[in-house]
């Protein structure tokens, strides 16, 4: 029982030791940091595919000598410029409307804009967003008429 507990302390708490934090062998990073780690671009790589609901093909082109693996620097696809763009806008609205308040309290209701607050595992989140404009009014009937005086 003792070897068990030693064995899982030991494993629970070895130093981890993160990837260089220096990586400079990216290629074509337009909006994200040249420095960033691999865990870090895995991560965020790995969140607009559970934000968008896609995978990697959908922004990243095929190589063309093989078209079973990717060209991760290729721009050859539009959708890899429009999630650049996304990057900049939510950067930018929380630059704006989120870091100013600290050490503030910020809002309670939310604390940050992320690729799901608007796509919710839909690539094209547009059917969602109409649907959001619909039931502004509605719940909030005092802005409908504010609306209306002006």
């Amino acid at each position: 029982m003792i070897g068990v507990i030693i064995t899982l302390t030991t494993n629970s708490t070895k130093i981890h030791h993160p990837v260089n934090e220096m990586n400079t062998d990216w290629k074509n990073l337009k909006v994200l940091p040249q420095n960033i780690t691999k865990d870090s671009l895995m991560f965020v790589m790995h969140t607009f595919n559970a934000s968008l609901g896609v995978d990697c093909s959908h922004c990243h082109a095929a190589q063309k000598d093989n078209p079973e693996k990717l060209d991760f620097a290729s721009d050859a696809k539009m959708n890899k410029e429009i999630a650049r763009g996304m990057l900049v806008m939510t950067n930018d609205i929380n630059s704006k409307y989120f870091l100013p308040h600290v050490p503030d309290p910020k809002p309670k209701q939310i604390t940050s804009v992320y690729c799901i607050t608007c796509h919710r595992g839909n690539s094209n989140p547009e059917a969602y967003l109409q649907g959001v404009s619909k039931m502004i009014p509605i719940l909030m009937p005092l802005k409908k008429n504010e609306m209306k005086m002006k």
